[in-house]
């Protein structure tokens, strides 16, 4: 009978193993899938890495710009909700006109560009400076409602490092 239990019990350690090995494997997917994801969206919006440059002096799009923007802008605050994503999804919808699926590449791509600087402040300032260098001031008013939108999606209220930026981009308009 000891035996028996024996090797049961070896069984089930074998069971769990090859269910915690499976599990990792699974895991180890997604997480390759979600960075072919962000290389196949960087792509397709242009992106080049150019050595000795900051990340964002690779992008050629004004649109990868405004929405990394609008990304550090609801991560500011302790990192992104969910109604500030569908915020920030919304609005790379109806302000570029994308459909569902090219807004959500341009989200996870403009996410990625947008936390390759540990300062928020210096990276606000380079993807506003890079938008206008791209997209020429006229992209000015767009951003600061996208902002807005973005910075009142949680709460209703704007945040005040929102609100500094909306400053700075009115200055810039002004």
């Amino acid at each position: 009978m000891h035996i028996l239990l024996a090797a049961l019990g070896i069984l089930a350690a074998v069971a769990f193993w090859l269910y915690r090995a499976r599990a990792a494997v699974d895991n180890t997917r997604v997480v390759l899938d979600a960075a072919q994801d962000v290389k196949a969206a960087a792509r397709r919006f242009g992106y080049r890495t150019r050595a000795n440059q900051h990340p964002t002096e690779g992008v050629d799009d004004p649109r990868v710009t405004g929405a990394a923007l609008l990304v550090v802008v609801a991560e500011t605050d302790g990192g992104i909700s969910k109604a500030e994503q569908d915020e920030i999804l919304e609005q790379l919808s109806s302000v570029f006109g994308l459909s569902a699926r090219d807004a959500e590449e341009l989200y996870l791509f403009s996410k990625w560009l947008a936390n390759q600087s540990s300062n928020p402040d210096d990276m606000m300032r380079r993807l506003i400076k890079h938008t206008i260098t791209l997209g020429g001031r006229d992209t000015l008013p767009d951003m600061i409602s996208m902002v807005r939108a973005v910075g009142m999606a949680d709460t209703g209220t704007l945040t005040d490092d929102t609100q500094q930026v909306i400053e700075w981009l009115k200055q810039l308009s002004g």
